[in-house]
């Protein structure tokens, strides 16, 4: 269901808020990953293990008060760490296969200044998405088992 202030307000549940669903003064997927709802894929995109790559976030900011939820682990760390499907298939070669130094903590690594060109000129792309074995409907639930189970052989 898209997300809107009709729809948010229609839960009934007060409070004041602002619907975000644009790139504005909030970065949605750390938010995203600290709430629990997914990890950060090497592609730089959000994963989560009910919808893989294939997500659209927006940012809902209220003063109601909540529950806090805490960051999540599907193996989306160890299937980056061996998988170079995305890394091989960007035609910006903008993806890196090593983590590296973003901000004082180390992370998967997107160049977007490279990444940023070729979208626009190509009208989109997001062919890292397309290609990423998360992204496939329905596979992330057995993905994550398998791969977390894989830890403690």
């Amino acid at each position: 269901m898209p997300l809107s202030r009709r729809s948010v307000e229609g839960a009934g549940l007060g409070g004041d808020l602002c619907l975000l669903q644009e790139v504005v003064d909030q970065l949605h997927i750390p938010l995203a990953v600290r709430a629990g709802l997914g990890e950060l894929g090497k592609h730089g995109s959000l994963i989560s293990k009910e919808f893989g790559s294939n997500i659209h976030l927006a940012a809902v900011l209220t003063d109601l008060p909540m529950d806090v939820d805490a960051p999540v682990d599907i193996g989306v760390e160890d299937m980056c760490r061996k998988c170079k499907r995305c890394t091989l298939d960007c035609p910006a070669g903008a993806i890196s296969d090593e983590k590296q130094l973003v901000r004082g903590e180390e992370k998967w690594y997107v160049d977007f200044d490279r990444c940023i060109p070729y979208f626009v000129k190509t009208d989109g792309c997001a062919i890292c998405i397309q290609v990423c074995p998360w992204s496939i409907e329905g596979r992330g639930p057995s993905l994550s088992e398998r791969l977390l189970s894989q830890r403690g052989a």
